[in-house]
């Protein structure tokens, strides 16, 4: 990796943290907004759950929260790949031992294609999720689906 690529991965990395979303060779990063409402917090995510830095954002940002139930948006996520599916299964794991809650709140059709897909929605409890399913809609034709 030259120079060039390493201060762009760098200033990318440290760009997202600081809560902006940029992009870097056209990849959204995932981006979380917090609502919280004591004994609620609701994370609202945008952008892709993917392995690395996304997946480890939300990660702290929901194990980090005092509030025992979190409520974690998923509607604008574009992207998720075993990494992003993994993280929730181990938060909602975290919540139990916790005697809290995790709720996946208007998941993206590309995530409830995948939470389909692998029967997590049995597991996890969702929210405004109707329509949970294989549908080949449009909409999560176009989404992104790494796992």
């Amino acid at each position: 990796m030259d120079n060039i690529d390493l201060y762009a991965e760098t200033n990318y990395i440290s760009q997202t943290y600081s809560g902006k979303t940029e992009s870097l060779r056209g990849i959204d990063m995932l981006k979380i907004d917090i609502q919280s409402a004591p004994p609620m917090v609701k994370l609202l995510c945008s952008g892709r759950l993917v392995l690395g830095v996304e997946a480890e954002t939300l990660r702290c940002m929901a194990t980090s929260r005092p509030e025992r139930r979190v409520v974690v948006d998923l509607q604008e996520v574009h992207a998720m790949d075993a990494a992003g599916l993994g993280l929730l299964v181990e938060l909602h794991c975290r919540a139990q031992r916790r005697a809290g809650m995790l709720t996946v709140a208007n998941p993206s059709p590309c995530v409830r294609r995948l939470m389909a897909l692998t029967h997590l929605e049995s597991v996890l409890q969702v929210a405004g999720s109707a329509g949970i399913g294989m549908a080949d809609d449009d909409e999560s034709e176009r989404c992104a689906m790494t796992a």
